[in-house]
């Protein structure tokens, strides 16, 4: 494989030793490598070079004077530069199982036992140089790509400095009106266009026909049998319709377009529309051109160096494999919740412009909010997994929750499953999220119901029970108290051994691909277990599944009277208390998101400032300082945090009211900033005008996701 640049490719490795007898022996046997060595005689030597040098693996000796091998890596770990450096442990002495763990729990990836065995030694500080060398230079290589394809992009919009603002640019336009909705009508074989159709064929309304021989002339020749056969196909299947093609418009310019559609079904399951939208894609394929050749040439590269990847990352994968994991869905439910949020937001407002005798587009709106609903719940599900949702605690009655989901539960579980409840009226109070109990009571449901494809029977069981206690059943960890158990018991197929040891790993599912997250129990045992329960599992291949939540008891006296609403869109009627006009401050890093706020905002009457970064924002403050009455303001931002910015804004501006946006609950210290209004991403309407009018002090705190402002003594 060629490098990119003819640079000095070795990588740094640190020895930390206070004997320099055992440097030199390490040296010794560590040149074959031909890595640059260097070496550390105390534990401050080696936070000194560690901070002036970049370095790939540490090999540290456990027994030192001061500071010992376990207190170093535990102090290397904690500085953001080396959270992943890796640290292989060297001991002369005899090591413990405790002692493993302890040097794991430090940041440890192995241990190397006195004497050394020179071929071990070298293998395994190889191994992880080798990793730090790839990830060095697959950075590389992807830098060399951004560079490239900035350049390519440029070439095709001159004002487009990347191909992500290219593609940020072309969701705008989406959002704006660049898409035609259409509808073929089997029974009269009519077509039927809105003015977005006609504008994306280049074709005059007035004068334009869209008939069968019409249309037809219009697409490409190469793409219209495909065209044709795929709406032949949906038209006698009800399947989905999804197509590319490339259009020659009257003018002698070509588009390309992508049709998107699904069958309309009558009472007896027959098909009798095809509708859906047109989208232009021209820009998109342009640059999916441009960019072809680049791809194909680093394609083979790029997979050679993620499969040595990840058989050296295979090494580490047990130890790190939920913090790892956890990150990644803590970063992906941010996003997911931005994207949602601009969805939303942008539903919300189209469904106030359009009449309201235009039935059909409310329904098809209403399908697009419980999409987008949808997706706010599987972000619910990678937070819970990852333990890292924001939980609302409240005392629930528990057999008056679940009684309140007995029609949700029959609709999801179907004719061919009966269900049963066996839970006593005086049943204790629980403390959990209502919410979250009801959607993991309803993943357990359909997960059972998918158990029993030839149909069955579904119990829920509930008892209290207090740990320690007789039943062998138990979790172990929990702390001796009180706890209500519950119990949802299928008839299903059961799973065998095997299948149940990774019953609750994160995304393992027997459902098939595309049939299941593999998130629904990890989702459960989350939420469990951060209410401060626990949850087992039980089960046989032919004689069904029990799954059991521990839950801790409440004070009866608080117990919540109805069931939490859930599944079903929000109605986006109605218009939210918008109060007195108000210059309002956005900052947001993702322009999508802070686009949404915006026109929610200017649809309630408020005038809106936008800024993308905490800096813009005191720009912003500074050039506008008295028209300004409130903040809202995006907690991950690159550069300065919104907690950040809010005490930039307290210190400067005492009284100035900031409300925080989250996508999802990584804010740890707001504490120390006051009860600062919060918004859950996604937000809607009424959400924000119920914040901004707590936040301006024209209303008390709100259930749900706002908390009261004041500001700090």
């Amino acid at each position: 494989m060629v490098p990119i640049q003819d640079l000095d490719d070795r990588v740094n490795i640190l020895l930390v030793d206070d004997q320099p007898a055992k440097l030199l022996s390490y040296e010794v046997i560590l040149s074959e490598l031909g890595e640059n060595l260097i070496k550390a005689n105390s534990a401050r030597e080696a936070l000194e070079l560690l901070l002036k040098t970049e370095v790939a693996v540490i090999l540290l000796d456990v027994s030192m004077p001061e500071l010992d091998g376990f207190e170093l890596a535990t102090m290397i770990r904690e500085h953001p530069r080396f959270q992943k450096t890796a640290i292989i442990f060297v001991s002369a002495i005899q090591i413990t199982e405790l002692d493993s763990l302890r040097g794991y729990e430090a940041g440890a990836v192995d241990y190397v036992p006195v004497p050394v065995v020179p071929e071990v030694l070298r293998a395994k500080v190889r191994i992880f140089a080798e990793l730090y060398r790839k990830t060095r230079q697959l950075e590389r290589l992807n830098a060399e790509l951004e560079q490239r394809v900035a350049e390519r992009t440029a070439a095709l919009e001159a004002s487009a400095a990347r191909l992500q603002e290219s593609e940020r640019r072309r969701n705008l336009a989406m959002a704006a009106g660049r898409m035609g909705s259409w509808e073929w009508d089997f029974a009269t074989d009519r077509y039927i266009w809105d003015e977005g159709q006609y504008r994306i064929f280049g074709v005059d309304p007035a004068s334009f026909v869209p008939t069968e021989a019409a249309v037809d002339a219009l697409i490409h020749p190469e793409d219209l049998d495909a065209v044709r056969e795929a709406a032949r196909n949906a038209a006698a299947t009800g399947e989905y319709y999804d197509r590319e093609f490339r259009i020659c418009r009257p003018d002698g310019s070509l588009r390309w377009c992508l049709a998107s559609g699904a069958a309309t079904l009558d009472e007896r399951g027959r098909p009798i529309r095809l509708s859906g939208i047109l989208h232009d894609i021209t820009e998109r394929k342009r640059a999916e051109q441009a960019l072809q050749l680049l791809n194909e040439e680093l394609e083979h590269r790029i997979e050679e160096r993620t499969r040595e990847r990840e058989m050296a990352l295979a090494q580490l994968f047990e130890a790190q494999k939920i913090d790892t994991i956890g990150q990644l869905t803590g970063g992906v439910a941010h996003d997911f919740n931005n994207l949602l949020m601009a969805v939303l937001g942008s539903l919300e407002l189209l469904k106030k412009r359009i009449p309201a005798e235009d039935a059909r587009s409310h329904r098809l709106l209403d399908n697009a909010v419980q999409g987008a609903e949808r997706g706010a719940a599987l972000t619910q599900r990678l937070l819970a997994f990852a333990r890292r949702q924001e939980l609302k605690p409240e005392t629930v009655d528990v057999a008056k929750l679940i009684g309140g989901m007995e029609d949700l539960l029959a609709r999801a579980l179907g004719p061919a499953v009966m269900l049963g409840k066996h839970l006593p009226k005086d049943l204790a109070p629980v403390r959990v999220d209502a919410n979250q109990l009801e959607l993991a009571i309803l993943n357990l449901a359909v997960n059972a119901r998918d158990a029993m494809p030839l149909g069955g029977s579904l119990s829920i069981l509930g008892r209290e029970e207090r740990i320690p206690s007789e039943d062998a059943t138990a979790p172990r960890e929990l702390p001796p108290g009180p706890y209500v158990r519950l119990e949802v018991v299928d008839t299903g197929l059961g799973m065998d051994e095997a299948t149940l040891a990774r019953a609750t790993e994160p995304f393992f599912t027997t459902k098939g691909p595309g049939k299941g997250t593999g998130l629904g129990l990890s989702m459960v045992q989350g939420l469990a277990v951060q209410s401060g329960g626990a949850m087992t599992v039980r089960s046989e291949p032919g004689k069904g599944t029990t799954i059991a939540l521990w839950l801790p008891q409440a004070e009866r006296a608080e117990a919540k009277a109805e069931a939490p609403e859930l599944g079903a869109a929000a109605a986006l009627d109605g218009t939210p208390d918008a109060g007195p006009e108000l210059t309002v401050l956005v900052v947001d890093d993702d322009m999508l998101v802070a686009a949404g706020t915006a026109a929610m905002l200017e649809d309630l009457g408020h005038r809106v400032i936008e800024a993308n970064s905490g800096s813009h924002a005191l720009d912003a403050l500074r050039r506008h300082e008295h028209a300004i009455d409130v903040v809202i303001t995006d907690h991950a931002m690159p550069g300065m945090t919104g907690l950040e910015l809010v005490q930039r804004i307290r210190a400067s501006y005492p009284s100035l009211p900031v409300i925080l946006a989250s996508g999802y609950a990584e804010i740890e210290d707001a504490a120390e900033y006051g009860a600062l209004p919060r918004l859950a991403k996604p937000f809607r309407q009424a959400e924000l005008a119920a914040a901004i009018a707590v936040a301006s002090g024209r209303a008390a705190g709100r259930d749900g996701n706002i908390v009261p402002f004041q500001l700090p003594a």
